[in-house]
């Protein structure tokens, strides 16, 4: 299976979140992880933000962005280009996505393989990708 994890089903592998779990066996179930290179900076400003709002300690957020990297080393990022970005803002348009929801929707997209599953916990980028054919794993619900 080639698994596709948008920054929802990222953050929960580098801190404790109740969809911990979930995201971790659907990433060793994984033969390939991907994601957008957009990711990287989106997965680091979420822990940025839990650090600032405390949910997080200063030693845990050092740690989480070292696994960060160790994680990064392990997935096939997909690159930005002029067409994602147009499919990605149709997309939007079309399925009322946020801005990296859609850039996460149209690299999900652009990966052709019929063994792909995309992995989310945001229910309205699970609702985009099964629209347009993508199957899917609901981080919260498993």
């Amino acid at each position: 299976m080639i698994g596709y994890l948008d920054t929802s089903a990222i953050v929960p592998l580098l801190v404790a979140e109740p969809s911990s779990t979930a995201c971790r066996r659907f990433w060793d179930d994984a033969d390939v992880v991907v994601t957008s290179r957009l990711t990287y900076v989106e997965t680091a400003t979420a822990l940025a933000q839990a650090r600032r709002l405390d949910r997080i300690s200063s030693r845990t957020h050092r740690a989480s962005l070292r696994a960060l990297d160790a994680l990064w080393a392990e997935i096939a990022a997909v690159e930005i280009d002029d067409q994602l970005v147009r499919d990605a803002a149709e997309l939007t348009r079309r399925y009322s996505l946020r801005g990296y929801d859609a850039v996460h929707c149209a690299s999900a997209r652009q990966l052709t393989a019929d063994d792909l599953v995309a992995a989310a916990g945001d229910r309205q980028l699970l609702q985009a990708w099964l629209e347009i054919g993508v199957d899917t794993y609901d981080t919260n619900q498993s």
